[in-house]
């Protein structure tokens, strides 16, 4: 068999509406799997106002922890 009967018979496979269809059916099963696979949930940012929430939480956090260094300062000295 040479490659002008070859020919005909490849087209003719490539042409047929079976083929076409399974290709574009792994084409769409492969692109979702994919996209499965590397989809990672995005962490949303904090808004506005929880964060200051978050900062003047903090914040009070910090002054607590420096009044209770400064008492145990105090109480230090006076031993």
């Amino acid at each position: 068999m040479n490659f002008k009967d070859l020919l005909p018979i490849c087209l003719g496979v490539l042409k047929d509406w079976r083929v076409i269809v399974i290709t574009v059916a792994m084409i769409i099963f492969i692109s979702i799997a994919n996209y499965v696979v590397k989809y990672r949930k995005r962490v949303k940012p904090p808004k506005a106002k929880k964060a200051a929430v978050k900062a003047q939480d903090s914040g009070e956090k910090k002054e607590d922890a420096a009044s209770s260094s400064e008492s145990s300062e105090a109480s230090g000295k006076s031993k």
